[in-house]
């Protein structure tokens, strides 16, 4: 992938953001599965979609620069 083609950037930061929106919600669920209260649950999610979104980010700039 070129790091000139600026017309997939977002296609890319739509991918990565559901990417990181399923695995909160995942992670979410399993939190609340265990028996955690409300608000440990979303602030599990909340931790888990701003790291994987960070992370996905920052891994497809390394990537194409």
């Amino acid at each position: 992938m070129s790091s000139h083609d600026s017309s997939l950037r977002g296609l890319w930061a739509a991918v990565i953001m559901l990417g990181a929106l399923v695995v909160a919600m995942l992670s979410a669920a399993a939190f609340w599965s265990a028996g955690a209260p409300a608000y440990a649950s979303l602030g599990a999610g909340g931790a888990t979609f701003i790291g994987l979104a960070t992370l996905g980010f920052t891994l497809r700039k390394f990537l194409t620069e």
